[in-house]
């Protein structure tokens, strides 16, 4: 036993005289700088690249059996065919590593590494190649990396590779530089005065990290400050990362900028396991023009097939003070309080091909908006929705403008009367051929490239000072045709049933729409779009028309179609035939005129008939209309492009206008009276003829007259001598 206690003794001694020698002799026999050529040779073998030490490299061995290294200023050149000499140099490093826990507890101990005026040139060529490409040895052709490469077999000895467990006392990277440049965009990007710190490290403990940065960007034209924290535990052997309590701040400023500042903070715990391939991100708060996003992330499988999900919410924030910080104008609204608050929240899921948002929960001003929308494919987007709104006034978002007086505005207003007065002589508008100065209405290259499928509800909605509820839109785009199939809403008493199709698949736009209104009181409409009720009744129509162009000028000339109106119980108050008729006959008679103060307009029981529509003008050639006091039929022309109307009544009295009590006058029954409605849509002027209704009458006054003055002088031998 004192034989065998006397050997380990022995041997052990050794060893520590062994070490001791090593300690003592390795810095005085071995001068590593005796092999920087070898060390060169050997990278330019490997890479390429050229290696070039200029300073010393200091090499220590110390007890317990601890190596130390210093290296001085050291470069690695470009490859070739790049500008920059070097694409990584640095001036100092120093580190330090305990051999003897690596030997006897498989654990790398190693002291704080320290870095100094580190610099690297990241570059992108006009070719496309990148510099830091190929570093296994850029003079190697195909085929011998080829066959190197299978040569390389895998090693089925273990199934499990030894991982040592590690410990750093710091790291000190300061003042480095890197730098990025793609020739092919002319975007450079530097990271200067980069400085990384991290205190004692060891795996499963925190510890703390530290980064900050100088950032400039040639092409945004930004620079400003990145600063990273985080309290930090990683476990190699495991592969977990966690990162927590992280803090991401980043000022920027820069001319084209919004507000030529811009400061983003990000808070949150990161969470990354190797092995499941599994990434958290948990208690973000994200913060960014003072608005504030929250949530959860969670991806998994980020090594094969990626997923991913989690949930974000959007606190309260206003679009219109978010507008003016990104610099954009914000007109004046209908509502002045419009674009004040919005928030959302919602869950998202999904992979590397799509993306789908759940529990959709979104509040604009007093609008909400609920529902699910996804993406699918992200190379050729396809785009699928089932949204639901509870009331949306798109006319509060509206521009304000009281001096702007519409040309509808200019229809509604009372049309100018006339009896026995021929109109003005007036001149239809001229339409310009050339091509149309106008904005366009449909968005060409972003309607082309719309694939999409969904359905929105809004329970009101309000456009136009039109007033709609239980609205139904479905919605279909596919490759530059876009069509509403359909829209169908509650419409002031009765229902609107739209279908749209807009082609822009071709160069021009071409539009497609078939509209049916079922029992709408167009009063009730013209109340809400014009401010009066000038036309009433229940409206039924239908209209199929189709038109081509994308500016308003070009689809009025181009359209084309036919409708069929049918209206009861109604009322035109601009058409005011039997006042018209009543100041006709005054004239005629020459009596006063009726009084304006009468309640004037053209009653209907029933209104009928059809439109064709060609080139932007309609015509009409069978409108009747059936009251009880008359019946009338009419026919003409209705050109918008010109925007002049020509239409002629034939005006039937049912029965005396004496039914009214409004004049006294002869019975006018039977006879057909001719009726024009005729002028530029702003001077629109009535004129009843009533020559042709009187020309009998006329006659026979005339024929009396000449009667009685021959029966005067020649007596009863002349007595009705003219008889008509």
């Amino acid at each position: 036993m004192k034989k065998l206690l006397k050997v380990i003794a022995w041997l052990l001694s050794s060893v520590v005289l062994i070490v001791l020698l090593l300690v003592l002799l390795i810095p005085i026999l071995v001068d590593p700088n005796d092999y920087k050529d070898k060390i060169s040779d050997y990278v330019e073998q490997k890479t390429g690249r050229t290696l070039t030490i200029e300073g010393d490299i200091d090499l220590a061995l110390s007890l317990p059996l601890s190596l130390s290294l210093e290296l001085g200023h050291v470069e690695l050149s470009n490859t070739k065919g790049f500008k920059d000499k070097y694409i990584a140099r640095i001036q100092h490093a120093s580190l330090h590593v305990a051999l003897m826990p690596l030997l006897t507890e498989k654990r790398l101990d190693i002291g704080e590494v320290r870095l100094s005026d580190l610099e690297l040139n990241l570059v992108k060529n006009k070719q496309g190649r990148e510099n830091w490409g190929s570093l296994s040895d850029d003079k190697k052709t195909n085929s011998d990396q080829l066959n190197a490469y299978e040569e390389i077999k895998p090693d089925t000895s273990s199934n499990t590779v030894i991982i040592p467990a590690l410990r750093l006392a710091g790291l000190n990277i300061k003042d480095a530089t890197i730098n990025w440049t793609d020739e092919q965009s002319g975007h450079h990007l530097s990271l200067s005065k980069s400085n990384v710190t991290i205190s004692e490290l060891v795996e499963n403990r925190p510890f703390e990290l530290t980064f900050n940065t100088h950032i400039k960007s040639n092409t945004e034209q930004v620079e400003g400050e990145l600063s990273i924290t985080s309290s930090s535990i990683i476990s190699l052997k495991e592969q977990m990362f966690q990162f927590s309590k992280t803090q991401v701040s980043l000022n920027l400023t820069g001319d084209k900028l919004p507000s030529g500042t811009n400061k983003t903070l990000f808070l949150g715990d990161i969470h990354f396991n190797g092995q499941a391939q599994k990434l958290e991100i948990n208690n973000i708060q994200l913060t960014s023009y003072d608005i504030l996003f929250k949530g959860d992330i969670y991806a998994e499988q980020l090594d094969s097939d990626p997923t991913f999900k989690g949930q974000i919410a959007i606190d309260s924030f206003s679009p219109r003070e978010l507008a003016k910080t990104l610099g954009n104008h914000v007109p004046k609204m209908q509502d002045a309080q419009a674009l004040s608050t919005a928030d959302a929240q919602f869950n998202f899921n999904g992979d590397k091909n799509s993306v789908t948002f759940n529990a959709l929960n979104a509040h604009l001003d007093d609008t909400s908006l609920n529902g699910i929308f996804s993406i699918k494919n992200f190379k050729q987007p396809f785009y699928q929705f089932d949204l639901s709104l509870n009331e949306l006034n798109l006319d509060n978002y509206a521009a304000h403008d009281a001096d702007t007086e519409t040309v509808e505005a200019a229809i509604a207003n009372p049309i100018e009367k006339q009896a026995s007065v021929e109109p003005k002589k007036q001149s239809p508008k001229i339409v310009d051929d050339q091509k149309s100065t106008l904005l366009p209405i449909f968005p060409i290259d972003t309607l082309r490239q719309l694939n999409m499928s969904g359905q929105l509800v809004i329970a009101q909605l309000t456009t136009g000072n039109i007033t709609m509820s239980n609205v139904t839109l479905v919605l279909r785009g596919n490759n530059g045709l876009v069509q509403i199939a359909p829209l169908k809403a509650n419409l002031y008493g009765g229902h609107i049933n739209l279908n749209a199709d807009i082609d822009v698949r071709n160069e021009i736009p071409q539009l497609t729409i078939t509209n049916e209104l079922k029992n709408v009181q167009i009063g009730d409409l013209l109340l809400a779009t014009k401010g009066n009720k000038s036309f009433t009744g229940a409206g039924n129509i239908f209209a199929k028309i189709s038109t081509q162009g994308n500016d308003q000028e070009q689809l009025i000339q181009h359209a084309n179609g036919h409708a069929n109106i049918f209206i009861t119980d109604g009322h035109i108050k601009a058409l005011d035939i039997l006042s018209t008729l009543r100041q006709a006959q005054a004239l005629y008679n020459g009596t006063p005129a009726p009084s304006d103060e009468e309640n004037k307009n053209t009653q209907f029981s029933e209104l009928k008939g059809t439109v064709n529509i060609k080139n932007g003008v309609l015509s009409n050639n069978d409108l009747e209309s059936i009251s009880p006091i008359m019946q009338v039929t009419g026919k003409g022309t209705v050109d918008f492009p010109k925007e002049y109307i020509d239409y002629t009544l034939s005006v039937q009295l049912l029965n005396s206008l004496k039914i009214d009590s409004k004049t006294k006058s002869s019975d006018l029954t039977s006879k057909k009276i001719p009726y024009t409605i005729k002028g530029n849509f702003s001077d629109i002027a009535q004129k009843v003829d009533m020559n042709k209704v009187f020309k009998k009458e006329v006659k026979k006054k005339i024929a009396d007259k000449i009667n009685e003055k021959l029966e005067e002088k020649f007596g009863d031998k002349f007595k009705n001598f003219l008889k008509f």
